[in-house]
This record gives C-alpha cells, structure tokens and sequence, in this order.
C-alpha cells in the first residue's frame, strides 16, 4: 500500500495565524509610528510650552501687574492646559519609536508576515509519496529503488528530520512535524537500508531479548502496584 504525506492541518493553521497576528502587528505598529506617536510628542510639546508661560507669568503677577499682552498670554495659556482633560500628558518614552519601528513595523509586518505566508505557500505545495514497489514521489522528483543512493537519519531523533539522496545528487528532506505520515516513508526506506536499526514505522528496531525485559518490567511494575494497593494480606 502506498504511503502519501501533506501538509499537516495543524501546521498549516500554525502558520496562518501567526500570518495574520504579524499582519495586525505591523498595522499596530505603523498606526502608533506615523498617527498616535506624533500626535502625542505634539500633544506634550503644546501642554509643556503652555505650562512654561502660566507659571512664568503667573509667578510675575505676583511681583507687578501683567500687561494687556501678557494678560492674553496668560489667559490663553490657561485655557490650553484645561483643555486636557485627562491630566497632563506624559512625554513619549525614547524607547517607544524605535520599538513601534523595528519590532513590530519591520519585524512583524515586513519580515514576519511575508515568512509566515511564504512558508504556508512552501508547505502546501509539498507532497511526497511513497509506492507500493518503493518508488519516491517527491514533487516533481520521481525516484526508483534503485535510484534511492541512501538516508541520512542522523536528525531524525532529535528534531524529526531525514535526507533521502538520491544516486544523482537529489536530496530530498522530509519533517515529520510538518508533514503529516513522513514518518512512514521515513521508516519504509530506512528499514530497507538498515533493518537492524530501523522499523517500517520510524522507531528504532529493538531486539527481542530488549522488548521482553520491558515487558517484564512493567509486569514486575504492575505486580508491584497490586500488592501495594491490596493492602496487607491475612496468613
């Protein structure tokens, strides 16, 4: 029975996610950058200018009379600070530009948005197949048994990973944890190459005298816990 490996579903909604959470990031990001960032340096340089001429002139009202002029300066002034209604604003952190353009702006919206799309795209156009004679499908790379050079499985315990190379310098990598069944073909080929190390499945082959021991332990283990749990027993 031939063994087919796609895009696996939670890889693919992985992907989209983190696609659109980059997009609203970057549109975040952008809007605090170019709208709300602005608006407040422009918003505390008003209120500080404001507050400068109230307390200069207020603190010389009280030495001698204010002019007409100074009196519509003062006036003004006054109105400017109650006009914000929220209190006095705060002056924008120096982190904050910097932070809104690089992490969210370009990090998220201009490099992380186009890798998470991309890689869906690369994702979705994989497809590997494996045949009932042994032939590998491999997108558009098709090859025999006898075309199969070897395997390298020196990353497929550790990070789910495996090269197929083929007798005319293919190489062809399949990720289990992206790739639904990769791990099947995975199996199948290396089994071919090395049954004393590998089963059709993935896993690493164990001798007989290894599984018994096992399953002997467990027994002892279960053995064990059902002695405990019965409490103590009458003679």
């Amino acid at each position: 029975m031939s063994v087919i490996s796609t895009a696996r579903k939670s890889r693919v909604i992985w992907l989209v996610a983190y696609g659109i959470l980059c997009v609203v990031l970057g549109f975040w990001g952008a809007y605090d950058y170019w709208v709300r960032i602005p608006k407040h340096e422009s918003d505390y340089a008003t209120f500080a200018t404001a507050k400068e001429k109230f307390d200069r002139l207020e603190k010389q009202s009280s030495t001698k009379s204010l002019s007409a002029s100074e009196i519509t300066e003062y006036e003004t002034a006054k109105t400017e600070i109650a006009g914000f209604k929220d209190g006095a604003p705060e002056p924008v952190p120096a982190y904050d530009r910097p932070l809104q353009l690089w992490v969210y702006v370009i990090g998220c919206g201009v490099l992380g948005a186009p890798w998470c799309f991309w890689g869906l795209i690369k994702l979705r156009r994989q497809r590997f197949e494996l045949e009932n004679d042994g032939t590998l499908i491999a997108n558009e790379i098709r090859l025999s048994p006898d075309q199969i050079k070897s395997i390298d499985m020196s990353k497929w315990m550790s990070k789910s990973v495996a090269t197929i190379h083929g007798t005319g310098g293919e190489e062809i990598k399949l990720d289990d944890y992206m790739m639904k069944n990769a791990h099947l073909i995975i199996g199948r080929i290396a089994h071919r190459f090395d049954p004393g190390a590998w089963n059709e499945d993935g896993t690493k082959w164990k001798p007989a005298e290894e599984l018994a021991g096992e399953e002997t332990g467990k027994e002892t283990s279960n053995n064990l816990g059902e002695t405990a749990d019965s409490g103590p027993r009458e003679t």
